[in-house]
């Protein structure tokens, strides 16, 4: 599949700014049992913020927010008994808080550790109907999307991630991909094109651009792309001062 081609040629082609998927937030100035269990996870303490946190959420558990991060650190252990853990979290959390787009967005999350991709879909949905500026639950629902084969509706979800998250040079490779796989090789190329143009020495973005004018019998054009993966980076000089002399 076209698709996975481009996500596997995307190694090594690193966004100007990652997605922050299972970070913490920002802890806040003012000290509470929140900041203070996400400051431990911030020291590399994983285990105690986690028991922390769900201390907290004990001790108020009409409170969304101790559980949602809860979950969030459950996620990343990614073992069966922390997924069990960390829906349970989401399930005390979404009968609080069933307008939080957060809580959707770790459900999706939890719903594609377990390969449950359609499920997943629908909590993405739910997130970014919720909140429609939620670039991260967008992004991974246009992935599901392309991944399904659903190629219209990963580009429908591309399209404003284009937009409001132009530094995600990932967002413009994967949007071509899923043109491409409408056959519409010209807009295809266009995005491809614009990945260069803000990327222009990534090695993925290269090696992506080539592969496709291979694939639309440009060998030409797939030469001189990567030609520019093996030609020297160009070293700026020092400028030098006029001579008084």
């Amino acid at each position: 599949m076209m698709w996975v081609l481009v996500a596997a040629l995307l190694t090594g082609a690193s966004d100007a700014q990652a997605q922050p998927v299972l970070t913490a937030p920002a802890v806040p100035a003012a000290p509470s049992p929140l900041s203070d269990a996400l400051a431990l996870e911030a020291a590399g303490n994983d285990a105690g913020a986690l028991a922390a946190l769900e201390r907290l959420a004990l001790a108020q558990p009409r409170w969304e927010l101790p559980r949602l991060e809860a979950a969030r650190l459950l996620l990343k252990a990614g073992s069966a008994p922390e997924l069990d853990r960390a829906q349970a979290h989401l399930d005390a959390a979404e009968r609080d808080a069933p307008q939080n787009p957060r809580v959707f967005f770790l459900r999706g999350m939890l719903l594609e550790e377990r390969g449950a991709t359609f499920d997943a879909i629908r909590a993405y949905e739910k997130a970014v109907g919720l909140r429609p500026s939620y670039d991260d639950a967008r992004f991974r629902l246009a992935g599901l999307w392309a991944r399904a084969g659903d190629f219209l509706k990963a580009e429908w979800h591309y399209r404003p991630l284009s937009k409001s998250k132009p530094e995600w040079v990932q967002v413009r490779l994967q949007l071509a991909s899923v043109l491409e796989q409408q056959g519409r090789v010209p807009d295809a190329e266009k995005e491809f094109l614009a990945a260069r143009e803000a990327q222009p020495t990534n090695p993925g973005v290269l090696r992506t651009l080539a592969a496709f004018y291979e694939r639309t019998d440009r060998p030409q054009l797939a030469a001189k792309v990567r030609a520019q993966l093996a030609a020297p980076e160009k070293r700026s000089m020092r400028a030098l001062k006029p001579s008084k002399r």
